[in-house]
């Protein structure tokens, strides 16, 4: 017994609590590395989460410029046996620097850039956000990783120079240089932590988190318009399409064709086709395929986006309305958003609208759809009841993963009187309907 109280004792907890195992997992499995493969952890503090990747075999290279918290002792009251340690037995994955990792000159890349406790630390305070991010940025290989954790607005452990407000992070990563895997800032909800050095009470935090791929360079030579840098006039794409991007990859193990139904000017289509998806889209408006001034906001229009961001191979852009058209194809993923509702559709009713798109999903694949809702049960072609969604699919047929219909206006999207609120549906299909002979008719009057 003694000599597993002696053994435990070196691999004693770290002063700042247990690692997110669930957010270390997510990270390796959204990043894809294998191990062996080599990571960079600025700040390691006293190995928090340098001993649960060493563990699993990858090559960690890691910085702490705290003597303490590397050869042990005592740091603000709290005792830490130090990371020399915590590691005694397996460093030999372990490559440990004594100082500062935005001053050291790096010359090494790796295949991930773990950065969970280093963007606004005290003793990085000297340097700018910026600066560090470039640092860390500099670090990666190409198709590598980085995943930041921070902390938003003017938090209590932070400097004023050390800020970071929402929306800020994603401006440091060039969408030609960066895919977004993974992003989320949670400005409301606050995440609650225990007591450690920095913080000898139980605290709170917002807390914002992302992941990016860099782009592996292309070598050969292309041209490219440098003064194009504008996104899609809608703005970017919402959290939801990436986090369907990261669900179909992992239900996936091949290559798949998304459809997506009046792309607008890509808002929707860009990241799906930067993830390697097959992307057929519908759009029809002229200026929003070709360019031009619409809603007075310029657009480069579809077309030009898709050849900036080298996507061509990746996307077929029909120009037509996708409802007046027919489309035999099948897809494994249809993605719905600002569509049932647009004004150029309301000469087709909104059970013939879901129908069609229900006939283009293969079975096994999935329909996600984000709709409209009235409460004043204005009956059109453009707004739904509530309830009214749920009805159009045959459960025999269907399966319904997730139905929300909110209660609330979303002023987001509410640009008249009409009193708008939002629904979203996502469904899986088990099978093709089966047409019988009794309902041969009614099926080709009705067919989806």
């Amino acid at each position: 017994m003694a000599e597993y109280k002696s053994k435990y004792a070196k691999k004693g907890l770290s002063i700042y609590g247990e690692p997110n195992i669930v957010v270390l997992n997510k990270i390796i499995e959204h990043s894809s590395i294998k191990p062996g493969d080599k990571i960079l952890i600025p700040n390691c503090q006293d190995g928090i989460d340098v001993l649960p990747l060493v563990k699993r075999k990858y090559n960690i290279t890691c910085y702490e410029e705290n003597s303490i918290l590397i050869n042990g002792g005592c740091i603000d009251n709290f005792y830490t046996i130090g990371l020399n340690k915590r590691i005694e037995g397996i460093n030999k994955k372990v490559n440990l620097f004594n100082e500062n990792f935005y001053k050291h000159n790096v010359n090494e890349k790796y295949n991930l850039v773990l950065a969970i406790r280093t963007l606004q630390l005290k003793e990085n305070n000297k340097y700018s956000i910026a600066n560090k991010i470039k640092k860390l940025k500099s670090c990666v290989k190409d198709n590598g990783y980085i995943y930041l954790t921070y902390y938003l607005g003017d938090d209590h452990e932070i400097s004023k120079r050390q800020i970071i407000m929402k929306g800020q992070i994603k401006r440091y990563f060039n969408s030609k240089e960066w895919n977004v895997i993974y992003y989320r800032e949670n400005d409301i909800r606050i995440t609650k932590h225990n007591k450690h050095p920095y913080n000898k009470k139980e605290h709170y935090h917002n807390v914002g988190t992302i992941l990016v791929q860099r782009v592996s360079h292309k070598y050969h030579k292309r041209v490219v318009n440098r003064t194009y840098r504008k996104g899609s006039i809608y703005g970017d794409a919402s959290q939801q399409v990436y986090d369907y991007i990261n669900f179909l990859k992992n239900e996936y193990k091949r290559i798949l064709d998304i459809l997506i139904v009046d792309a607008n000017d890509g808002k929707n289509v860009i990241p799906f086709a930067k993830n390697g998806f097959n992307v057929t889209c519908y759009e029809d408006n002229n200026i929003l395929l070709n360019g031009g001034l619409i809603n007075n906001k310029k657009t480069a229009g579809l077309k030009k986006r898709i050849k900036d961001y080298n996507l061509e191979s990746n996307v077929i852009v029909n120009e037509s309305n996708y409802y007046k058209h027919k489309d035999v194809n099948k897809y494994d993923f249809i993605y719905i958003e600002n569509s049932l509702n647009l004004e150029k559709n309301n000469g087709i009713s909104m059970k013939n609208k879901v129908r069609q798109l229900m006939a283009n999903v293969r079975e096994g694949g999935y329909l996600y759809i984000y709709y409209n809702l009235s409460i004043n049960l204005k009956k059109d072609n453009s707004l739904l009841d509530y309830g009214e969604m749920k009805k159009y699919f045959d459960l025999e047929s269907w399966n319904i993963l997730y139905i929300c219909e909110r209660n609330e206006i979303n002023y987001c999207n509410n640009k008249s009187n009409d009193d708008k609120k939002i629904g979203y549906i996502l469904a899986k299909k088990k099978k093709n309907r089966i047409v019988h002979k009794n309902y041969y008719s009614i099926e080709i009057n009705n067919s989806y």
